[in-house]
């Protein structure tokens, strides 16, 4: 049997595969499937305050008590605002030492998290470090405690066998503006009053909404929050257009006697390169663990690109909820009423208007920062505004940034400059080529000081082609990192998808973009995950590999009737319409796509009522809330951090398992040419295309470096006479593969491979721990029927599966695989 323990050497990405080299002197290389989850949504904000250090202590209490202290841990009472638990003053004084500390888990309860990860056939996490959870505390004073604690979980991670990639993790630009990432001196440097974005509708701020609606006096009538649409809101749109871009349009501000982006992404860069200072010195943990570095997640462009300020942008595809144009959010910014803004759904016909509504900020204060808050923030934090930067009037109000540049005239609140963010001219401005381009250098150059051997992961902005890149950066180490999220899903909570993919690049329209009927969103689904992973082939700038570095389908779904143009209730008995779409989205990740993935999400504290402790979003893979809360199993929730047996590892807590928890070929030897998995009846199918070692092609030859490939033909040359065998490791699920039969010693003679021309049933061994499915009842083991081996044979072991063959000298040949539970 091939062994299975992870080889940690240097993966090589210059292929269509991830490559690991060969543990057998003369052998080829080994490519990998990278699939995982994301750890996770609470690493998106701190822990508790130490007003509410007692709901640290889970002990001695009943279960309802022990679900009312989780959600407080989790931060999901989405009312727990300033009032609760100071919100906007623990901020602003800097939060305190080890304030992330415990994100994603607290380090005790690492060990059984990472198991039932690696239960569950995973390899690889994307872990999210916050820029807040870094440099909270003021410029360049970094939170070390919480690098030790990040440095304590990567190497528990090490221990697992797991590969990590660090994700620099944003949403909407930050906490503030009902997202996360950057800490609240960044929003006060770029001019700011985040206490004020709620109400004057520059963002709906999830701390906020449930007492105040959507902002402004009359927000309280209607209680809507989407914390996508903050991205079209003013405080995201200004946020990101200073950071990218403030030299091209916001000339007279400077910070410290430079451009406020070349200040703020100064300071970004610095904070991650201190992090991946901290790893190095750590001694174990890159390139053994930690493989690679993200860039921003999801960057977005501000006003960047925007061609009439007057109306809402063509990319604004989705509106959903109070929907303010780009001059409106100006006015409401300034602290005047708007009277028309747009209330816009989309639904299983397209966008829709509902008419409009008013929005008046409390008391005619504006977002901006007074002259008086910007000279204590200033002096709080230590940074000094340019003397250009003064928009005030006369009595130190008002201090909007783009009316002082002649944007918007305030008083008759009209455009003054319709294309100021993008001026008519020979070439119109490209976001990614000009700026977002520009920052990933710098980035990935500053972590390649300390990690030298650091794959590069390219999320560039959602659904957008990546740019081509020059040798120096890409360095013959990177990969390319896109999402995918049906967005009419997430926002409509049922399956009714559209293509996305295709609407966002111009390939489609809005009415045309919309799938209903299984067939047609099956085949939606895998072009669209086969556009994203074509990306990787389209230039010479990229990589010859992709990753989906967030994949996944709300659990919170509503059933669907009338092929999903009416949608019915959630469902938490049996998740059959979520996992349906989950299966739907991983089928889409197989066939010939053949993806790596890294799941969104796993997220322990998810609740059904809060969902996954962000904005309401319910996508975590398990719940304490998916354990009775009344009966016999009602204490069952304290099995998930101290199982009995794999069966409580395993299932105990997870939702709709049956659909992600799924057979795939992990690693092999030989291309994989596609794969499949019937979620209904099991079977699983594999076809791989096995070359001779003279003729190996598991990566792309015209990608990259070949220095692998002479390598492999000079060992073939040089081996000495006999067989050269190859293999594909498959993992096999307890979940669908589980042996209901006597799996007791005397079963196993005789079993746990099979060879072509032998019987087609296996029964496989044990894993090598022996670990039980039910605790008393021996070792847990497969059972699995053989439809198909071309030839060589197939050994299986605990959740394992290796099939093992012949490569020859020379030539090429499709192998075949076929299996499903055995049922007798």
């Amino acid at each position: 049997m091939v062994s299975s323990t992870p080889a940690r050497s240097q993966l090589d990405t210059s292929h269509s595969y991830f490559l690991q080299p060969s543990s057998v002197s003369g052998g080829p290389p080994v490519g990998l499937l990278l699939r995982g989850v994301n750890l996770s949504s609470t690493s998106k904000f701190p822990t508790l305050p130490n007003s509410l250090s007692q709901y640290q202590d889970l002990t001695g209490v009943s279960r309802s008590d022990r679900d009312q202290k989780r959600q407080i841990l989790a931060g999901q009472q989405s009312h727990l605002g300033e009032e609760e638990v100071g919100f906007y003053t623990e901020a602003e004084q800097g939060g305190r030492d080890g304030w992330f500390v415990g994100r994603p888990f607290p380090l005790e309860e690492a060990d059984v998290h990472l198991r039932r990860l690696k239960a569950w056939g995973f390899t690889t996490i994307r872990f999210l470090v916050v820029w807040e959870a870094l440099e909270h505390a003021g410029p360049g004073k970094y939170d070390e405690g919480y690098i030790d604690y990040t440095i304590s979980i990567l190497r528990k991670c090490r221990e697992h066998g797991m590969r990590v990639f660090i994700s620099p993790h944003q949403d909407v630009f930050s906490r503030f503006t009902s997202g996360s990432g950057a800490p609240y001196w960044v929003l006060e440097a770029l001019g700011l009053n985040p206490k004020r974005i709620h109400q004057t509708g520059s963002a709906v701020v999830h701390q906020c909404w449930a007492t105040q609606g959507y902002g402004g006096e009359e927000g309280i009538q209607r209680n809507v929050v989407i914390w996508n649409t903050n991205l079209h809101r003013l405080a995201a749109r200004h946020l990101f257009t200073m950071f990218w871009a403030s030299d091209k349009f916001a000339p007279k501000c400077k910070i410290d006697g430079i451009s406020a982006s070349d200040w703020i992404q100064n300071h970004f860069i610095a904070a991650y390169g201190h992090l991946a200072d901290r790893l190095r010195d750590a001694g174990d943990i890159l390139d053994e663990c930690l493989i690679g570095w993200d860039s921003m997640n999801e960057p977005s462009e501000g006003f960047i690109g925007i061609p009439d300020l007057n109306q809402c942008p063509p990319a604004q595809s989705f509106k959903k909820g109070p929907s303010p144009t780009p001059l409106q959010g100006f006015i409401l910014a300034n602290g005047q009423q708007v009277s028309d803004v747009e209330m816009a759904d989309f639904t299983s016909t397209g966008q829709k208007s509902k008419g409009t509504i008013s929005i008046t900020p409390p008391e005619g204060k504006g977002v901006w920062l007074t002259r008086p808050e910007a000279r204590d923030a200033e002096s709080k934090w230590g940074y000094k505004w340019d003397d250009e930067w003064d928009f005030w009037d006369e009595n130190g109000q008002g201090g909007c940034i783009w009316a002082g540049h002649g944007v918007w005239e305030p008083k008759s609140g009209s455009i003054l400059r319709n294309q100021y963010f993008k001026p008519p001219g020979k070439t119109e401005i490209d976001f990614i080529d000009e700026f977002w381009r520009v920052h990933y250098t710098r980035c990935i150059k500053r972590i390649r000081q300390s990690h030298p051997n650091a794959i590069s992961f390219i999320n560039p902005p959602v659904f957008e082609e990546p740019p081509d890149l020059s040798e120096d950066v890409k360095g013959g180490r990177i990969a390319l990192s896109s999402h995918f999220y049906d967005g009419l899903t997430l926002l409509n909570k049922r399956e009714l998808l559209s293509d996305a993919v295709g609407l966002q690049r111009g390939l489609t329209n809005i009415l045309s973009a919309i799938k209903l009927g299984e067939k047609s969103i099956k085949s939606t689904l895998r072009g669209q995950l086969g556009e994203l992973k074509s990306d990787a082939h389209k230039s010479e700038g990229m990589a010859g590999h992709a990753l989906i570095g967030e994949i996944g389908t709300p659990w919170d779904m509503k059933s669907t009737k009338l092929l999903g143009l009416a949608k019915g209730k959630a469902d938490r008995k049996d998740y059959k319409e979520p996992a349906k779409a989950m299966d739907q989205v991983m089928n889409a990740c197989d066939g010939h796509n053949a993806l790596s993935y890294t799941l969104w999400v796993y997220e322990p504290l998810s609740t059904h009522r809060y969902g996954d402790g962000w904005n309401g979003e319910d996508l975590s893979l398990i719940s304490y809330d998916e354990v009775p809360t009344e009966g016999p199993e009602k204490d069952d929730d304290l099995l998930i951090l101290n199982p009995p047996d794999l069966q409580s590892l395993i299932t105990l807590g997870s939702r709709g398992i049956s659909s992600w928890c799924r057979p795939y070929p992990i690693e092999s030897v030989s291309k994989i040419d596609k794969f499949s998995f019937d979620m209904k009846d099991g079977e699983f199918n594999l076809q791989i295309v096995i070359q001779g070692l003279d003729d190996h092609k598991v990566w792309n030859f015209d990608s990259g470096s070949n220095q692998l490939n002479e390598d492999i033909k000079g060992a073939s040359r040089d081996r000495s006479e006999g067989i050269i065998t190859g293999y594909t490791k498959i993992y096999i699920p307890y979940v669908h593969y589980l042996s209901q039969a006597d799996t007791s010693p005397s079963l196993s003679k005789d079993t746990g491979s099979i060879a072509a021309t032998n019987k087609s049933r296996i029964i496989g061994e044990p894993s090598e721990d022996n670990e039980e499915w039910v605790k008393g009842n021996g070792p847990a083991r497969n059972d699995i029927e053989v439809l198909q081996i071309s030839e060589g044979s197939l050994e299986v072991k605990g959740q394992w599966g290796w099939w093992t063959y012949e490569l020859g000298e020379k030539g090429e040949r499709i192998g075949k695989l076929r299996i499903k539970p055995w049922k007798g």
